[in-house]
């Protein structure tokens, strides 16, 4: 069981660190809960359990947050950002172009999935920014995850499987 006081000191001395003094705008609470599990850990005496890193995020963030550290966070003017929402419809058309401006290195093997995302980020964000849509962006992280893992989306999938058979004179 952590302490509570060490936990919420922690933060404390996390939200006084100069760097995050200077630009308390932009630095978000993940980054702040990084730090006070760096320095919790610092002080942890030898035998002492150390906690994951995840555990302090909640702690700032979502419905196990901590009342106290949520009070610290507000006072020092570290705010939650909102996720940006996808457009699936628009994602999809994304990553279809996207696979037709990497075709020929597709056939040729030489381009990734990573490297679709990646491209297909690129013309979503910058289609984003020509409207001048007025909600948060996504990261290039949320369109590796389109690719990867548990969130990945099967019509993308599919996608980027049927252009990368065509390298091998099928489909």
């Amino acid at each position: 069981m952590l302490d509570k006081d060490r936990v919420l000191n922690a933060f404390a001395q996390a939200l006084r660190e100069p760097a995050v003094e200077k630009r308390t705008r932009t630095v978000r609470p993940r980054a702040i809960a990084v730090q006070a599990h760096r320095i919790y850990c610092e002080n942890l005496s030898e035998g002492e359990k150390r906690p994951a890193a995840e555990t302090f995020r909640k702690f700032a963030t979502g419905k196990l947050a901590i009342p106290e550290i949520v009070r610290l966070l507000k006072a020092a003017d570290v705010r939650v950002t909102l996720r940006a929402s996808l457009n699936r419809r628009r994602v999809r058309e994304v990553f279809r172009e996207a696979i037709q401006r990497l075709e020929t290195r597709l056939v040729k093997g030489r381009a990734r999935p990573l490297q679709i995302a990646r491209r297909a980020y690129e013309i979503y964000t910058r289609d984003a920014d020509e409207s001048a849509s007025g909600g948060s962006s996504p990261s290039r992280y949320t369109f590796q995850r389109l690719i990867y893992g548990k969130t990945a989306d099967p019509e993308i999938l599919t996608l980027i499987a049927t252009a990368s058979k065509r390298k091998d004179g099928t489909a």
